[in-house]
């Protein structure tokens, strides 16, 4: 927690699913209520205004004192005196509302007698654009007594209207896209920033005298206007600009001859610009953030220009800082991130209140303030060296206190209980797959697609808000979509929130490296804002990835199971998979070749290779075959779960005998060397081209060196082909890259195969040794497929130096022989010395390892404690 926060005064949601933007808030006495108090005006994408008066820190029903629809999406909002005058003559503040053609000024009048009294709103103008709108900014143009309106719109047209007429239409030079948009009571001018990352200032006499009048098609279509008062550099785009007299304490003479009196500060996309009104830096500030908003206000307004300037910068994560020039005067957390924001305003009596706007349409009004820490953790301090003996018996009496806990596991470790309110997920998963869309043509799409249900319940008696939904979708399979935000969750089990997430693999897919989509759900415990995760996983099902097929007669690799059932009829078991195929003549081919062999069933991936399935007529044995030793891994554990499923639902209450999956024969460790070699091979390829590709660039910068030295000489020299010897050297880090890249397409492919030959080899272990689930979940710890993927594969260190430093440790911990066992408990518990694993140039070893894994357990070594 952080102890600096933006401690919160009044909140409220703005609507239901609502979406709000920087420019959708503003704050001020619409009203012109005599009291003077300050009202929040938030307008959204919806085209719903509403106008709060908050009066005392929780929120009322009677704080909201107007919502109207106003039947367009709402850009942005501005409170200020537009030229609007009331009964008396006396000028009254207006509200100018933005919409994405036409722009409206409305005052907000109250209506009824005292104590029954309501607020509605009244239009007083409103004028059509020419083109869609995409920013306005207001100001005396002119040195008015009013304030004017200039619209920017998206085809660079700067639209400016003083009261209910159009003054004049001006095109802005060069343009591409549109940019913020400021305008400088002091200058008269606007400054913007276009799409070359330039800052430019157009006084408003220049715009006006290249107008451009309304039906003119020839100065509409050309893109040529006015040229700026002056042009800077700012190497970044910007995303606000506002003007602030006295913000930086750099002092800069114009061109007049007198000091600058203006400080234009520009939001970058990581520096906070600040430029003279003649063009030149005064400041450039780095941020070490992607800063999402900004607002610059006076510290006193009573002073005037007196008063210093300070700009408050919020980013997307939720942080603010304060600056005063290049000085970071407060910074503090925010409890949601802010889209829009307000400094300065006036609420409860309190000067200097915070007002934030969200995304989503959290409004609050906040200050500045801290959050004590509720616990202190010291740091330990000694004077004396500990010795290794001294701590293993620290160890042992923590964890004699830690056993002797209420509520302690079996392994040793302390459980906390679940609280009673948590959110808890499920999903509904088909068995069989979305039916296939087709494109203009009548074609299928080259993707097969699967949508399953999760289900986000709360067990509390309330609501939980703003939970974020994770999906981890098993490669190859992906998610269009992987995060999901419920933003409302009621409580109680009958009541949970669905959320439809859509899988889809490409039908030239492979082997799958797992079978199982994750679902991780984030939330905060409403009261005390503790995050809290909820997770669970849902197996999806075999017709995702493989497709059935006429049975295939010759395989290169088999593997038989032993049952001590009876076994059923494979169609049966997969009639799924049948049903999820579309119909048509390729389906019925299917049918009638597997009709006369129903103890015969093939299976193909998107890549090719398949897996025939042939149950023995009398015994329960079951033989699998395939032409890649992988691709037996998902079928061999859909077979597994689908029997098991079976047999719990057709076996009588009498049977004495469980049924259980058993593999007699001897483990094929020398297919699944053969994918660790392959792997192996590929990374050292991979890595011997990494390093190729470097010396390739240290030659390509070498030549540019002496390229660069000799144009910096001052006697030039010839060349003496040093051009040459640059093409040359430029095509050479061209064909190494690509070579790279290559080498990396065919190790990610190994990747994919040595996960898949993993989870055969695990099962088959499983299955031969009757290792239960917890010893299986060491197992894979230790011999881990998902290790064999390409994040986790980095050139230093990969899947077989992990794994074989793995299975060392295995051996000698939980498999180590009784004597050993003792000894290296005595010495700590063999743990390891916190070294980088040295590079693996021989497969060896490992194979080594892993077939004294299989040995020992094999003699009947168990995983277990």
């Amino acid at each position: 927690m952080s102890l600096f926060r933006a401690r919160e005064w009044w909140s409220t949601t703005c609507g239901n699913n609502e979406e709000f933007d920087q420019a959708c808030l503003a704050v001020g006495n619409v009203d012109d209520a005599e009291d003077g108090e300050a009202k929040i005006v938030v307008g959204g994408f919806s085209g719903v205004l509403r106008a709060y008066a908050p009066k005392k820190r929780e929120f009322e029903a009677d704080h909201l004192i107007l919502e109207h629809d106003l039947r367009a999406p709402v850009l942005q909002i501005s409170m200020s005196d537009f030229g609007v005058n009331d009964a008396n003559g006396e000028a009254r503040t207006a509200l100018a509302v933005l919409h994405p053609r036409k722009l409206r000024v409305f005052v907000c009048e109250v209506v009824g007698e005292p104590g029954a009294a309501f607020h509605e709103l009244r239009m007083e103008y409103e004028h059509a654009l020419a083109a869609p709108a995409c920013n306005m900014t207001v100001g005396p143009f002119k040195g008015s007594a009013y304030d004017g309106i200039c619209v920017q719109t998206l085809d660079g047209v700067l639209e400016v209207f003083d009261r209910e007429r159009m003054d004049f239409r001006a095109r802005l030079p060069d343009f591409l896209v549109p940019g913020p948009l400021a305008y400088c009571p002091r200058m008269d001018a606007f400054v913007t920033v276009n799409s070359k990352f330039e800052m430019e200032k157009f006084s408003l006499n220049t715009l006006a005298g290249a107008k451009t009048l309304a039906g003119d098609e020839t100065a509409e279509k050309t893109n040529t206007g006015p040229e700026p008062d002056w042009r800077l550099c700012l190497g970044e785009g910007a995303t606000q600009i506002t003007s602030a007299s006295g913000f930086s304490d750099a002092q800069v003479v114009a061109a007049n001859g007198r000091p600058s009196r203006v400080d234009l500060v520009a939001l970058g996309e990581r520096h906070l610009f600040v430029v003279s009104e003649s063009g030149e830096f005064l400041l450039q500030k780095r941020l070490d953030y992607a800063p999402s908003v900004m607002h610059a206000f006076r510290v006193n307004p009573s002073l005037g220009e007196r008063s210093p300037v300070h700009v408050f910068v919020a980013d997307c994560t939720g942080a603010g800082m304060l600056y005063r020039g290049s000085q970071t005067l407060w910074a503090a957390k925010f409890d949601k991130e802010p889209v829009a924001m307000l400094a300065g305003a006036r609420f409860g009596g309190v000067d200097g209140m915070l007002v934030t706007l969200t995304e989503n349409g959290n409004l609050a009004v906040a200050y500045l303030g801290t959050a004590p820490p509720v616990d202190v953790v010291r740091g330990y301090q000694t004077n004396k060296e500990v010795g290794f003996a001294e701590m293993e018996r620290e160890r042992a009496k923590l964890t004699e206190i830690i056993n002797s806990r209420p509520g302690a596991g079996s392994g040793g470790a302390a459980t906390e209980r679940e609280p009673a309110e948590r959110i808890e997920l499920s999903a509904r998963v088909p068995t069989s797959l979305d039916p296939a869309p087709r494109d203009g043509g009548g074609a299928e799409v080259s993707e097969k697609t699967l949508t399953i249900e999760v289900l986000v319940t709360f067990t509390g008696s309330g609501s939980c808000e703003d939970v974020t939904l994770t999906v981890a979708a098993p490669a190859p399979a992906t998610c269009g979509q992987e995060t999901f935000v419920v933003p409302f969750v009621r409580g109680g089990k009958d009541t949970p929130s669905s959320v439809r997430v859509a899988l889809r693999v490409a039908r030239g897919a492979g082997v799958p490296a797992s079978n199982v989509v994750r679902l991780v759900a984030g939330y905060r415990v409403k009261g005390t804002g503790e995050p809290r995760v909820a997770t669970h996983e849902a197996r999806v099902p075999l017709c995702l990835f493989a497709e059935r097929i006429a049975p295939v007669k010759h395989a290169a690799h088999k593997v038989t199971l032993d049952t001590n059932r009876a076994p059923p009829l494979l169609a049966s078991l997969f009639d799924a998979e049948t049903e999820s195929r579309d119909g048509g003549d390729e389906l019925r081919t299917v049918t009638s070749a597997t009709a006369g062999a129903a103890n015969v069933v093939s299976f193909a991936y998107g890549d090719g290779s398949d897996v025939t399935v042939i149950v023995s007529k009398n015994a329960g044995r079951y033989r699998l075959q395939s032409s890649s030793f992988g691709a037996l891994w998902l079928v061999l554990d859909e077979l597994c779960h689908r029997l098991r499923r079976y047999y719990r639902e057709t076996d009588d209450a009498d049977v004495e005998e469980p049924f259980s999956v058993s593999f007699g024969e001897a483990l094929p460790l020398q297919d699944f060397f053969a994918a660790v070699d392959a792997h192996h091979a590929l990374r050292l390829a991979r890595n011997g081209s990494l390093a190729t590709l470097s010396d390739r660039a240290r030659q390509f910068r070498a030549a540019q060196k002496r390229l660069l030295v000799r144009f910096k000489d001052k006697n030039p020299q010839t060349l003496t082909h040093l051009d040459a010897v640059l093409t040359g050297a430029y095509d050479a880090v061209v064909a190494e890259a690509a070579e790279a890249e290559h080498r990396e397409e065919a190790l990610r492919a190994a990747h994919g195969e040595l996960a898949a030959a993993t989870r055969v080899v695990v099962l088959l272990m499983k299955l031969k040794f009757q290792l239960s689930d917890s010893e299986v979940a060491t197992l894979e710890a230790y011999l881990s497929a998902d290790e064999a993927g390409g994040e986790n594969d980095v050139p230093e260190q990969g899947w077989e130096e992990w794994t074989e430093a793995a299975t060392t440790s295995l051996l000698k911990t939980k498999l180590a022989k009784g004597g050993e066992r003792d000894a290296i408990h005595a010495m700590g518990g063999g743990m390891g010395t916190g070294q980088p694993l040295p590079p693996t140039q021989d497969t060896s070893k490992l194979k080594k390892h892993i077939a004294v894994v299989c040995e020992r357990l094999a003699r009947g070594a168990r995983l277990a404690g």
